[in-house]
């Protein structure tokens, strides 16, 4: 019998249908971090979202454990090097959340573009200020996708649809450099994962080279950027504005003077929180898991 715990809500009813009777799935959704060190020896597996962070610690503690999966993409609340010295396999889901995360970066950018929160907010207060809302569109525009894996390749893609010119730059494929693409870029969209090559990538040396008129845009990881300079920048509107829905401390603090940013779009990182997601996300690692 291999007993597996769920330490972060998943979809339930991909659990419920799992008929194979030599596992039992431990569902704790709520579990604290000290409860997860008392009860990890217990486990064979371990399968966490964003809000868990298996530590070393956890893993010292899981005598018994063969595999951690991630539902979604990101691997940084894993101490993916403690795990692989214990020959504990890591998998996770990173195709399973491109679309909904792919979406909410091209809502974002419209949102950005036609000025849509001051939209809503202004109606919703009995204002009608049309003069003030003439916004752009996205046909035209040069568009930089800084990341160019399963999401950045999607939001390229939709990006052309719409009629805008895209350069993107990754490790392994590029159409420009990351200076060209600050430089010339109307809208910068950031789609890294967070590790020890791409902490502070977006440094203030890229950060401001962008244009006066640019936005820029973050659903990846807060850390890949850094944090001073791009505040500074948008305080001092040296650009017009910026969307983010990841930050270098979640959640946001309600005191976060980020908050009193004008200019920004803040989203409590929900990029990757459609339910279509979690479903294909939770079925992936839960077969892989099984096979493994």
């Amino acid at each position: 019998m291999f007993n597996i715990l769920i330490a972060d809500k998943v979809d339930k009813n991909v659990i419920d249908q799992i008929k194979n009777p030599k596992f039992t799935f431990n569902y704790q959704p709520e579990i604290t971090p000290q409860d997860l060190i008392m009860t990890i020896p217990n486990y064979e597996g371990l399968i966490v979202r964003s809000r868990t962070k298996v530590t070393q610690e956890v893993i010292d503690r899981g005598h018994n454990l063969k595999v951690i999966g991630r539902v979604g993409s990101g691997l940084d609340n894993i101490d993916v090097l403690e795990a692989k010295k214990r020959k504990i396999a890591v998998i996770n889901s990173p195709e399973s959340n491109s679309e909904a995360v792919t979406e909410l970066t091209i809502g974002l950018i419209l949102s950005l573009l036609r000025k849509l929160p001051l939209a809503y907010s202004s109606m919703n207060s009995g204002l009608w200020i049309k003069k003030e809302l003439k916004g752009e569109e996205i046909e035209g525009k040069k568009v930089g996708v800084v990341g160019f894996g399963h999401i950045g390749k999607r939001v390229a893609k939709i990006l052309t649809a719409f009629g805008a010119k895209v350069d993107y730059y990754s490790r392994t494929e590029k159409t420009n450099s990351l200076k060209y693409i600050f430089k010339h870029s109307d809208i910068i969209s950031v789609h890294l994962p967070l590790n020890n090559t791409t902490k502070n990538l977006v440094n203030n040396d890229l950060l401001s080279l962008m244009k006066p008129t640019s936005f820029f845009i973050n659903t990846s990881r807060g850390g890949v950027v850094e944090e001073k300079p791009l505040f500074k920048l948008l305080q001092e509107k040296k650009i017009a504005g910026a969307a983010l829905d990841v930050f270098w401390q979640e959640p946001l603090p309600p005191t976060s003077p980020w908050r009193k940013l004008s200019n920004v779009i803040l989203t409590p990182h929900i990029a990757a929180s459609t339910g279509e997601a979690l479903k294909k996300g939770t079925k992936t690692v839960i077969d892989e898991i099984i096979k493994i």
